[in-house]
C-alpha cells in the first residue's frame, strides 16, 4: 500500500467544506526518480464528486490516477510523482481539491525534490578517486621471493671439533658472499662465485707444496712448527679441501 501523504477532510464544519491534516507535504526525489503515494479523501456529510488538480509548477510531474472521484465516506486518490532526468531538483506548488461542483477550491503547498544535489555524482567521484590514488601506490607486478638453493651437507669422517669449526666458517664465507652478491648483475655473480673457489684452490696448493717442502728439505734447513701452527694448517686444509669437493659436486 503506497504512502498515505496527505488527509483531506470535506462537509465537516460546513457544507462543501475543504480542510488538510498536514499544512503541507515534502516528496523527496530526485531527477530520474518516480514515487506513488496517496491522498486520502474523508467526507462527514453526502456523498459527492471531488476535483483534484495541481498548480503550473507541478503539472507533468504530479499525476492523480482518479482526478474526479466519487467519495461516499472514505476514498483513498493514488498519485505518481516523478521528476525527469533533466528536471529541476526542486519545485515548489499546490495541490488543489474543487467541492461542490466548483464552488469551493482550497489547495496546500507541495515541495518536489531535494535541496542538496544528487550524492550519488560525489560518491561515484570519491571511489574512482580512491580507486586511482589505488592503483598509483600498488606495484604493477608482484614481488615473488625466489626459493633458496640447499646446500647438502658433507658427512666427514673425523672428529666433532674440526668438522664443527670447518662448517661453521664455510657458512660463514658462503653466507657473506650470497648476501653481498643480491643486486648484482648475472656477470658479477659469476666473477664472484669464482673468487671464493680460486682462493681456496690457491690455499689447498699452497698448504700441499708447504707440506712438500717441509719433507723434502734437508735437515740443515729445517724449521721448527709448533702444535698451534700445525693445528692452524690442518684447520686451512680441511675447509679449503671440503669447499672445493662441495663446489665439485654442485657443478656434477
Amino acid at each position: 500500500m503506497e504512502q498515505i501523504f496527505q488527509n483531506v477532510i470535506i462537509n465537516r464544519q460546513e457544507i462543501n467544506s475543504i480542510e488538510f491534516e498536514k499544512e503541507s507535504i515534502e516528496i523527496s526525489l530526485y531527477p530520474g526518480g518516480e514515487q506513488t503515494f496517496e491522498i486520502l479523501i474523508t467526507n462527514y456529510g453526502s456523498p459527492t464528486h471531488i476535483h483534484l488538480s495541481v498548480s503550473d509548477e507541478l503539472k507533468g510531474q504530479i499525476t492523480f490516477l482518479r482526478d474526479n472521484p466519487y467519495v461516499l465516506q472514505k476514498e483513498y486518490v493514488s498519485a505518481v510523482a516523478r521528476i525527469p532526468q533533466e528536471g529541476r531538483v526542486l519545485t515548489k506548488g499546490q495541490i488543489f481539491i474543487t467541492a461542490g461542483y466548483g464552488s469551493k477550491k482550497k489547495g496546500f503547498p507541495v515541495q518536489l525534490g531535494k535541496v542538496e544535489a544528487k550524492p550519488q555524482e560525489s560518491q561515484k567521484d570519491e571511489s574512482s578517486k580512491w580507486e586511482e590514488e589505488t592503483e598509483e601506490l600498488s606495484p604493477s607486478r608482484p614481488f615473488v621471493a625466489e626459493p633458496a638453493k640447499k646446500v647438502s651437507r658433507p658427512r666427514t669422517s673425523g672428529g666433532r671439533g674440526f668438522g664443527g669449526i670447518s662448517t661453521s666458517v664455510f657458512k660463514n664465507l658462503s653466507g657473506g658472499f650470497s648476501a653481498s652478491s643480491g643486486k648484482r648483475t648475472r656477470k658479477g655473480r659469476v666473477e664472484d662465485e669464482k673468487l671464493p673457489l680460486t682462493l681456496a684452490l690457491g690455499g689447498f696448493l699452497l698448504l700441499v707444496s708447504s707440506f712438500f717442502l717441509y719433507f723434502m728439505l734437508p735437515d740443515s734447513v729445517h724449521f721448527n712448527v709448533s702444535f698451534t701452527q700445525a693445528l692452524l694448517f690442518s684447520i686451512l686444509f680441511v675447509i679449503c679441501t671440503t669447499y672445493i669437493l662441495l663446489k665439485f659436486m654442485d657443478e656434477i
